[in-house]
């Protein structure tokens, strides 16, 4: 073993102690949970229709549950290690797909109960889907089912002369929020529905020709608020087939419009009619349709996916967001319900009685820990405070390799910087292009993160069945130098100085200080390194008031889509600002192709203009390093980075890493 690598674990293996002084002053004295986990930072919610990271995802996978689960199906790979994980039944005890695959039947299970003991229908993920496309619920994943019929009209307010709407007015029924904190996104006010006869449009605004891009943006916000909307409305009755008496009435966002007309009443907003003609529809309690505009291979790998688990629609309306997920009020329908979440420390869940599996679920307790640090993560481990960590210091990967309770397989994830494509010189292939080439991805991978990761030039991560991805632009420091030159820096003169943002982790400073030192002597391009906590990190992206910033993604599913449709104009988790027309009629040609050959090659052809234009940097696909004690039956690593917790016990003839209850 390398001398650095030594002098690391003796350093690693001294901090035990203190660090387990520090955790058990933390806990208070609360009894250790019967399994804990390393959980990276904080989550940010645990709202299944506003997550977007790992940590959140994690906790919501044990408190939610789909009309499918993924669940592990046959033996690990021989080669690999890796766990084939498929969507099985879950709150649906079975399914049927139409001949065309543009239609699926869900059949719930008989008494399936939230953990308030009221029963799970199918008129909760009718609900819970409409509230996920909802605008106001700003769904990131929203995307996920923009095959689902109306769910695009629906989440980009996109209407139509003679479209079936809905028109949500601005009151409140009920009892009021008490505060800004307390906001019920949807549904906010009394709903009427009808057929949309007219868009009354006032004259639009005139700008001067300095006019900022933002300043246009709000005038024309504003010149949309004042459009009058007049609708047929329905008797609430006949709501559902469009027939009956119909009133014509009209309403307007403005509230100025609504005050000055008294034939105006103000909405907060008017849209298709996702409830009644879109393509999630409850039929009765235990049936749920989904109607599909185009067949979509990978749908049942959605239907097990977070964002569309169902949420309670009474806690929700009662509580309001994002009220309804703390401890106290929230109900949930998954194996394990929440006990108390602590700021900086951890979130602990207990056993859902509820659930319709809880006979074979093994742990009472579960706490999902929040830890940054690497070391700290490791030590809490080598001590017996936690039973599973993911992120290992890279000083001692060698030798934690020869450990029997190591794990390392590849992953369907990809390590990667986005580019503020709106930032000049970031504006420029040339500049994006010089920048990817500069950058020695090997020394990455085999100084820094040593855990085995890829170099990666493209973006769709090796081994998905069928499909075979575009080279890439490889290492050129000479190209990269003539395409700075020819993009008017040469030498790198006159080249901004540009910050690189990533959020905090033992992890991303090293690979950040690594790229910095080789744009400053390959390009001459000088970098300022930013470091933010997780929350600020990404609302700062969602923003887009960055320059270049580290991000990663974990495959939702096993297919190119989940890592090429991102960067479809308008996805909301993009943040890039570059727009292609060619990759999106791409993208939207192979979502609609039967042929699988032609459609891998639809997906191949985007992936290489995304391989060019290069509004993201690929540096490296991820490989798994993970410690998981040898007496917990159930764990495996996966290729999307998934392990039911719910699945996991210990070892009836070795329970001698199990916590201790003294």
């Amino acid at each position: 073993m390398p001398p650095e690598v030594r002098r690391g674990f003796v350093i690693f293996a001294g901090l035990f102690t203190v660090v387990a002084v520090i955790w058990a002053a933390r806990m208070d004295h609360i009894p250790p949970a019967d399994f804990s986990l390393q959980n990276g930072t904080d989550p940010s919610t645990l709202d299944p229709h506003r997550a977007t990271g790992q940590p959140e995802s994690r906790i919501i996978f044990e408190l939610f549950e789909g009309l499918l689960r993924m669940l592990p199906e046959g033996d690990p790979d021989p080669e690999t290690g890796l766990q084939p994980l498929t969507p099985q039944p879950a709150m649906a005890e079975r399914y049927e797909v139409s001949e065309d695959g543009k239609t699926y039947t869900f059949t719930l299970r008989e008494g399936i109960r939230w953990t308030d003991g009221s029963p799970v229908t199918a008129h909760d993920f009718a609900w819970s889907w409409q509230r996920m496309l909802h605008p106001a619920t700003a769904c990131e994943y929203a995307y996920l089912i923009s095959e689902v019929r109306l769910a695009t009209e629906y989440n980009s307010s996109v209407v139509n002369i003679g479209d079936r709407v809905e028109v949500e007015l601005w009151d409140r029924p009920g009892e009021t929020p008490t505060s800004e904190a307390n906001i019920q996104h949807f549904p906010r006010g009394t709903m009427k529905y009808g057929t949309l006869r007219a868009i009354v449009k006032p004259e639009a605004p005139e700008l001067s020709a300095d006019a900022t891009e933002e300043e246009r943006e709000q005038a024309q916000l504003d010149w949309e608020d004042r459009w009058i909307y007049e609708v047929d409305v329905t008797d609430p009755g006949a709501a559902a087939d469009g027939e009956g008496e119909a009133t014509l009435q009209r309403f307007a966002v403005s509230a100025e419009v609504a005050a000055s007309d008294e034939t105006v009443e103000r909405t907060h907003g008017v849209l298709v009619d996702f409830k009644h003609f879109g393509g999630g529809q409850a039929i009765d309690d235990r049936t749920f349709v989904v109607h599909l505009n185009n067949s979509v291979p990978y749908f049942l790998n959605l239907a097990a996916y977070y964002p569309l688990f169902p949420v309670n629609q009474q806690c929700v309306e009662t509580h309001g967001s994002p009220l309804w997920t703390k401890a106290e009020n929230i109900v949930s329908n998954g194996p394990f319900q929440l006990k108390f979440r602590r700021l900086r420390d951890r979130v602990r869940v207990g056993k859902n009685p509820f659930y319709w599996r809880a006979d074979s679920v093994s742990f009472e307790t579960i706490d999902f820990v929040s830890l940054e640090s690497q070391n700290t993560a490791m030590n809490m481990y080598e001590t017996g405070q936690l039973q599973w960590v993911y992120d290992l210091p890279a000083s001692v990967l060698e030798e934690l390799r020869g450990r029997d309770d190591f794990h390392s397989a590849p992953k369907l994830s990809i390590y990667f910087y986005k580019l503020n494509n709106d930032v000049p010189p970031l504006d420029d292939v040339r500049v994006r292009q010089a920048i990817s080439m500069a950058i020695d991805r090997r020394q990455i991978v085999e100084q820094v993160t040593k855990a085995g990761e890829q170099p990666a030039y493209t973006v769709v991560p090796p081994g998905i069945a069928g499909y075979q991805g575009p080279e890439g632009l490889k290492e050129n420091v000479e190209k990269a130098q003539a395409l700075l030159a020819e993009a008017g820096f040469p030498g790198g003169r006159g080249f901004p100085k540009m910050s690189l943002m990533y959020n905090t982790s033992e992890r991303h400073r090293p690979i950040a200080e690594v790229i910095q030192q080789q744009l400053q002597n390959n390009l001459n391009i000088k970098l300022e390194l930013k470091n933010m906590e997780w929350g600020s990190f990404i609302e700062t992206i969602q923003q887009e008031k960055y320059e270049i910033a580290r991000y990663g993604w974990v495959g939702d599913y096993p297919d190119p889509n989940t890592f090429l449709d991102l960067w479809v104009t308008g996805n909301p988790q993009s943040n890039t600002n570059w727009s292609n027309p060619e990759y999106d009629r791409l993208i939207s040609a192979a979502s609609s192709e039967l042929d699988p050959k032609r459609r891998m090659e639809l997906l191949r052809q985007a992936e290489a203009i995304l391989a060019t234009e290069l509004p993201i940097i690929p540096i490296f696909f991820y490989t798994s390093a993970e410690m998981a004690k040898t007496n917990v039956e159930g764990f495996a690593p996966s290729a999307q980075d998934l392990h039911p917790l719910s699945i996991l016990r210990y070892r009836s003839d070795d329970p001698s890493t199990a916590p201790s209850k003294d």
